[in-house]
């Protein structure tokens, strides 16, 4: 979490300083945040993958069961949107994302014979979101967003007997649907430019991961994505 607070102050502070370039630009009739738009962003993607596992091959001095999987990472990708005014205050428009992170997380177990590592990650993700934005002034837009976004996640067993060498038992992936919401703000740099600030926080639902016929791991996925990055509209 404190990694994400800290990426949340780092691109805040960036966003100010595009307000003040966007202050400084002269006024135009034109809506800069109206039409086609292409950009890229970059940032910082926090998983948390609540699970319920029964494990009891793995962890006997346990019950079997292993809690607190996540994984955390930095980010970048592009989006490509198009947006409509409804009026001089109200915007209404449709974006198409992709992403690729280097989020990962691992845990361990162990008992008396063994220390087996879970291994956790995300890489690439898509989805379409529909935007809502309201112009707070000629070169800055509000907006809440919603829609739709799927995920490739992948998970390694790694097995260590004691006085052993390690052994991947497992190693798979799974991609999974997710329904999103988020917001953020755009603002005007001039010259067909934007610069925006952006969260979205994503559900994936509950999915199991079969390690063999008597192991599984209930994964729960949650994402949390604060995000800067610049878009030239057409």
């Amino acid at each position: 979490m404190h990694h994400l607070l800290r990426t949340t102050c780092v691109a805040a502070g960036m966003l100010g300083a595009t307000v003040g370039m966007a202050v400084a630009q002269p006024a135009s009739d034109r809506n800069p945040f109206d039409g086609f738009y292409v950009g890229g962003m970059v940032g910082y993607d926090s998983f948390h993958l609540d699970n319920a596992s029964d494990l009891p091959d793995f962890d006997e001095e346990n019950g079997g069961f292993i809690t607190g999987l996540g994984s955390d990472g930095i980010a970048a990708g592009a989006v490509l949107g198009v947006n409509m005014p409804l009026s001089d205050l109200f915007i209404v428009g449709i974006e198409g994302t992709g992403r690729w992170s280097d989020a990962s997380g691992n845990t361990s177990v162990s008992d008396n014979t063994s220390e087996t590592s879970i291994e956790q990650g995300n890489r690439w993700s898509w989805g379409v979101m529909g935007r809502v934005g309201m112009r707070v002034s000629d070169g800055m837009m509000i907006y809440g967003s919603g829609g739709w976004g799927q995920t490739r996640f992948n998970t390694r067993f790694i097995n260590t007997p004691a006085g052993g060498s390690p052994t991947t038992v497992f190693d798979d992936g799974v991609t999974r649907d997710a329904w999103r919401v988020g917001g953020g703000a755009e603002i005007a740099l001039g010259g067909g430019w934007t610069g925006r600030l952006d969260y979205t926080y994503s559900n994936y639902g509950n999915y199991d991961v079969e390690i063999n016929p008597t192991n599984a791991l209930v994964v729960k996925p949650e994402a949390h994505q604060v995000s800067v990055g610049v878009s030239h509209y057409f």
